[in-house]
């Protein structure tokens, strides 16, 4: 296994090359607030190789999807995406174009999951399009579209950053979740406190698991040696009730898309065109804290040995 790095933070063209070399790789692309100009990402990866890739933004950035193509003439298949990279100001400074077998990860469920439904907790892994889910703003909402991936022990190997992370029982709260709840490192976790209302001017506000790893019982699930993630999306970003803590559907912007395969996309795409636009952002359930600004978040609740669920903040 080869790592690769590039560090994109002034202008000009940033280019690596990996792949075909009988190993897996990973490239690491870090863009500093200072970047304008190219990246490109080349990896041409040969049959059963793996190469990974992983986008790290200042806070406030965002990639616009500008095009997708797949190849499967290669085992497994790689995707060449393209971007436009734009900074907090929402200007674009420049582009990204990266050929690749993944590309970070969409926030989803780990396999046994239970997910609240009228008839009570059902497995994520059971769910069908069209069953019903309890939503905390909607009610029941039919589930629109399912997907899965599975990470077997080598891949989890090669992508360690994929790894789920494991929220034991009451670690956000009195009581949340109710048992242990593990979710990919994207996926977000509702805060509701008087800390998130000062710092946010929001009550409740949606946080990565991963920025939460600072917290007691919060950790990487390393002792996993594979795990099948499940994506859940609805009409709309909603906040669903998983192992009796509040956590997020699917959020259908462009950073969560571009995880997901040709067919996955076009199958959501189907169901909701509008998304086809790189310009297109959806409705969020509730704020999305950055990275910097999540993890202060978290600090802030450290030291003030307060939860991340208060119970009286409904």
């Amino acid at each position: 296994m080869a790592d690769f790095t590039i560090n994109a933070n002034g202008f000009g063209s940033f280019y690596e090359n990996v792949g075909n070399n009988g190993t897996d790789d990973t490239v690491t692309v870090n863009i500093g607030s200072g970047f304008s100009g190219t990246i490109t990402v080349d990896s041409q990866p040969g049959d059963n190789e793996q190469d990974d890739t992983i986008v790290n933004l200042p806070d406030g950035w965002r990639l616009q999807v500008v095009n997708l193509s797949e190849d499967d003439s290669e085992n497994p298949s790689f995707k060449d995406w393209s971007y436009e990279v734009l900074n907090a100001d929402g200007q674009s400074v420049g582009t990204l174009s990266i050929r690749s077998n993944n590309i970070q990860g969409a926030p989803c469920f780990c396999a046994g999951t239970m997910i609240e439904t009228p008839e009570g907790p059902v497995a994520v892994e059971t769910l069908m399009p069209g069953d019903l889910v309890v939503t905390r703003d909607h009610g029941p909402q039919a589930l629109r579209w399912i997907g899965g991936t599975r990470l077997s022990t080598h891949h989890l190997l090669r992508a360690p950053h994929l790894r789920p992370i494991r929220i034991r029982a009451g670690a956000l709260g009195a009581g949340v979740p109710a048992t242990d709840l593990l979710v990919s490192p994207q996926h977000r976790v509702l805060v509701r406190s008087t800390i998130a209302q000062r710092m946010f001017d929001a009550p409740e506000v949606l946080v990565a698991a991963k920025q939460l790893l600072m917290l007691d019982g919060i950790d990487i699930a390393a002792d996993l040696d594979r795990v099948d993630y499940f994506h859940l999306l609805f009409d709309r970003h909603e906040v669903v009730i998983s192992n009796g803590a509040e956590t997020e559907s699917l959020y259908a912007g462009p950073e969560a898309l571009h995880s997901l395969g040709r067919v996955e996309m076009e199958e959501i795409f189907a169901l909701a065109p509008a998304l086809r636009d790189p310009g297109f952002r959806p409705q969020e359930a509730r704020p999305l804290p950055s990275g910097r600004k999540a993890r202060k978040l978290a600090m802030r609740h450290i030291q003030h040995q307060r939860p991340l669920v208060m119970a009286n903040m409904h």
